[in-house]
């Protein structure tokens, strides 16, 4: 992981694409390897802000494998296998030498057989406890305990050719900076729409209110209709009265 600024974190990948390894055994390592979807960083920092990130942007959990904090002692070391099976961490090619001990990390010393006959005998014939995994996905561990076989069987965990990576960092860098500038406009919506529902709460309540002012001038109206029409009425009665009084001057 290597940010080119303080909001600008990547970490090195997924662990399961940090590697390749033969189909043939792409059962056996996606069931014995439990942290192939882990992620991997180079230090402990850099977890810190991967971690802070995913936090920040509301976007889940993951767990993180730190590389520096990783033993690489027993990464050359010499096995002797019974029957000659091989360690499934030796069938596994590292996208990048560093990121092997992130790969002995999550698998160990676990063995590949052909079948669970093969693993039983391994597994529990000699002196040593082995952690033995079939290529159907049956796993035996080191505790003697059994699993697999069953209707689910883990696979796509690694593949023959590395992952081609879906977003370059400058690709990223942008989702994130148009990330914050939604983030922007939501908040600005979001006090638009608090603002519009006040207003509206403001207008439900002063309904009645508007209701009784309506009714006052529905009344005064009327009232000035009544007013107008008396008005016209006693203008027509004074008319009618003028013309009689001056037909009594003429005579």
């Amino acid at each position: 992981m290597q940010p080119s600024d303080h909001s600008y974190i990547i970490s090195q990948g997924r662990l399961g694409s940090l590697g390749t390894i033969l189909d043939k055994y792409d059962v056996a390592v996606s069931t014995a390897c439990g942290a192939l979807n882990n992620m991997v960083v180079d230090t402990v920092a850099q977890g810190q802000a991967c971690i802070e990130f995913l936090r920040k942007q509301n976007i889940g959990r993951t767990s993180f494998m730190v590389l520096e904090k990783l033993p690489t002692d027993k990464l050359n070391e010499r096995v002797v296998t019974p029957e000659g099976v091989p360690q499934l961490f030796n069938l596994i090619k590292p996208k990048d030498p560093h990121f092997a001990s992130a790969f002995y990390k999550g698998i160990g010393n676990t063995l590949v057989t052909d079948n669970l006959d093969q693993a039983n005998r391994i597994a529990f014939g000699g002196s040593r406890c082995w952690r033995v995994v079939t290529l159907a996905g049956q796993l035996i561990d080191s505790s003697g305990t059994m699993s697999g076989s069953g209707n689910h069987v883990s696979r796509g965990g690694m593949s023959l050719k590395l992952q081609v990576e879906a977003v370059i960092p400058q690709v990223l860098k942008t989702y994130e900076q148009e990330s914050e500038q939604a983030t922007c406009s939501l908040e600005v919506a979001q006090q638009e729409l608090h603002d519009i529902e006040a207003e509206a709460k403001r207008l439900t309540q002063a309904g009645p209110e508007i209701d009784l002012d309506i009714e006052k001038l529905t009344m005064g109206v009327n009232n000035g209709k009544k007013r107008l029409t008396d008005a016209e009425r006693r203008v027509l009665d004074l008319k009618y009265m003028y013309s009689v009084y001056s037909m009594q001057d003429r005579y």
